[in-house]
């Protein structure tokens, strides 16, 4: 019975969340190419979008890699994705939003509304998920990112 539940646990222990106090995230973050909607990725996130965002000082950039040339995506648009253990990633910059971390959530200031993300931390990635209480411009997605531990040029 022992083994049984010991395997159980095993098994199921991606599922869960693991609590951390406070989470922030720095760095260049990406979306999980094979997330759906409000539903995680199959994959452990090891395949990430192409669009992502650079963490740093109360801003979030949005950033796009343009270096990839993966073919296995999503709907199969060529170099829309790239794999998380990539060494080196091309990136073009976009728009810079404010953003702030308060008791584990992301309060991203766009349009002049303030709309609140609860982030949940999980093994392979961070869940994103949207409060109830929405911008006009929020959608009911949720993002689950993977930050990116490789070099980034910043090409212009």
């Amino acid at each position: 019975m022992n083994k049984f539940i010991i395997s159980l646990i095993l098994i199921l222990l991606p599922q869960f969340v693991y609590a951390k106090e406070n989470l922030i995230l720095k760095g260049y973050w990406f979306e999980c190419e094979f997330s759906e909607k409000t539903a995680p990725p199959k994959d452990q996130c090891e395949m990430l979008d192409n669009d992502g965002f650079n963490f740093k000082e109360n801003v979030a950039t949005n950033i796009k890699n343009i270096s990839s040339k993966e073919t296995r995506c999503k709907k199969n648009k060529i170099g829309q994705c790239f794999k998380s253990n990539t060494k080196s990633i091309n990136v073009t910059v976009g728009r810079s939003n404010q953003v702030k971390f308060h008791d584990s959530h992301l309060i991203l200031t766009f349009l002049g509304c303030s709309q609140k993300f609860k982030l949940k931390n999980y093994i392979y990635f961070i869940e994103a998920m949207p409060d109830k209480k929405k911008c006009f411009w929020t959608g009911k997605k949720h993002f689950y990112l993977k930050k990116f531990n490789g070099s980034v040029n910043i090409k212009k």
